[in-house]
């Protein structure tokens, strides 16, 4: 088994419907290759961990670089894993829009999406990244 996450900036001129595509064309591809993970997107940024065989989360990854819509790619942690952490999760997305939320809810999603993490007993460094760039992301984001 073996996870990879990244970041990436969103194209300025992405738009909901590109963000519905992706998600589409991933759970789909996901489901049928046994790849499993999260992604994240707020404020035009991306972060996503992938789950699965080595040789396919590469390939997924590989694609995902060569995608427009995606800039300033950047790998936070790879490497291989006993269990998945997201074993039901063809492709978890969320999605915080905050012109449409008061900054207290924004807060309080961000913790409580956060507090995923600490359900994990022995968490791998590239779930600690996945999780540390959700908080430099949302919470803490002069960090």
């Amino acid at each position: 088994m073996f996870e990879l996450s990244y970041k990436s900036k969103a194209i300025d001129t992405i738009i909901e419907k590109d963000i519905v595509e992706i998600l589409n064309s991933a759970q789909e591809f996901n489901s049928e290759n046994n790849i499993t993970g999260c992604l994240v997107f707020y404020e035009n940024s991306f972060i996503q961990i992938l789950e699965g065989e080595k040789s396919v989360v590469k390939q997924i990854f590989a694609k995902i670089c060569q995608d427009s819509r995606h800039e300033n790619i950047r790998v936070l942690a790879e490497g291989d894993k006993d269990i998945r952490f997201f074993p039901n999760w063809n492709m978890a997305y969320t999605s915080i829009n905050k012109d449409k939320c008061k900054s207290d809810d924004v807060l309080s999603y961000a913790n409580n999406l956060l507090l995923l993490s600490e359900f994990i007993e022995k968490p791998t460094t590239t779930l600690k990244m996945f999780w540390a760039g959700i908080n430099r992301l949302i919470v803490n984001p002069a960090f």
